[in-house]
């Protein structure tokens, strides 16, 4: 069944509504990444399996909590981009026949206003205001978390252009003595027009760039683990030292400066490599 024919045969459930910092661009970019959603969405989300991808929509197997107890189901999302709308439509497993729409409305170049509608079969009347409650909580902090990253995401693009050329980056950049700058770490430090973080890898005091160059997630705070950094939004994972994807993709890190020690004054100097 249709996601349009399914929604018209069903009461609706709950209506969610809210203003979101985000363009169409974005929000559509947004819709059509499945790669985030056990990452970004690791609370509502175990994993996340592509069956079908294409210009506007995409067809996956979902892990749903609890860890103990996962259940499954097989979600597709549908873009109309004409009637600024897109469903996403549960076609088997857990949650089987729900869908839900969203509806989009631009209010200015950087402001959306969403409507999402829950269409959800088989509910039982008494327990009709608890799931209602509980599909708009879960889709209050889906929402949150995906502005949180729109927001980033343009952000960094806007800076690519206004900062590009602009900031001059030095050829040494002193840190403090080592003593002082072993005590700090890990912390983040501003280069030029991009942030670096430094950290310890096997003694040694190392840094590495803080923008992941898939979609520009956050790398300043995520745990190095085996020399390798994973971004928070899609679990792409990189060498600190190398820059290289742990996974083959074809992406890297950007270029991070040399960190060296003076070996008579033992200060800390980041290098332009």
């Amino acid at each position: 069944m249709s996601g349009a024919a399914s929604a018209a045969a069903l009461t609706p459930l709950a209506i969610y509504r809210r203003d979101v910092a985000a363009s169409l661009t974005r929000i559509w970019e947004n819709v059509l990444d499945w790669e985030h959603l056990p990452w970004l969405h690791r609370g509502a989300f175990l994993g996340v399996r592509l069956l079908e991808a294409e210009r506007d929509g995409w067809r996956a197997e979902v892990r749903l909590p609890p860890e103990s107890a996962a259940r499954t189901a097989e979600i597709a999302v549908r873009l109309d981009r004409p009637a600024l709308r897109y469903h996403t439509t549960t076609l088997s497993g857990f949650g089987a026949g729900t869908d839900i729409v969203t509806e989009l409305a631009p209010v200015d170049a950087a402001t959306t206003t969403i409507t999402v509608t829950f269409y959800v079969p088989g509910v039982d009347p008494t327990q009709r205001d608890a799931m209602a409650s509980r599909y708009t909580r879960l889709y209050r902090r889906l929402w949150d978390e995906d502005e949180a990253m729109m927001v980033r995401r343009q952000t960094l693009l806007d800076a690519v252009g206004r900062h590009h050329g602009t900031v001059a980056v030095p050829r040494a950049l002193p840190l403090g003595s080592e003593e002082d700058v072993r005590a700090r770490l890990p912390f983040v430090v501003a280069y030029g027009d991009r942030e670096v973080r430094l950290v310890e890898l096997a003694g040694e005091i190392v840094a590495h760039t803080t923008v992941c160059p898939h979609r520009g997630g956050p790398l300043a705070a995520t745990a190095v683990e085996a020399g390798r950094v994973t971004c928070p939004w899609h679990g792409y994972r990189f060498d600190i030292v190398t820059g290289t994807n742990a996974d083959g993709r074809a992406c890297r890190l950007d270029p991070a400066p040399k960190v060296a020690i003076d070996p008579n004054t033992r200060e800390v100097i980041l290098l332009a490599g």
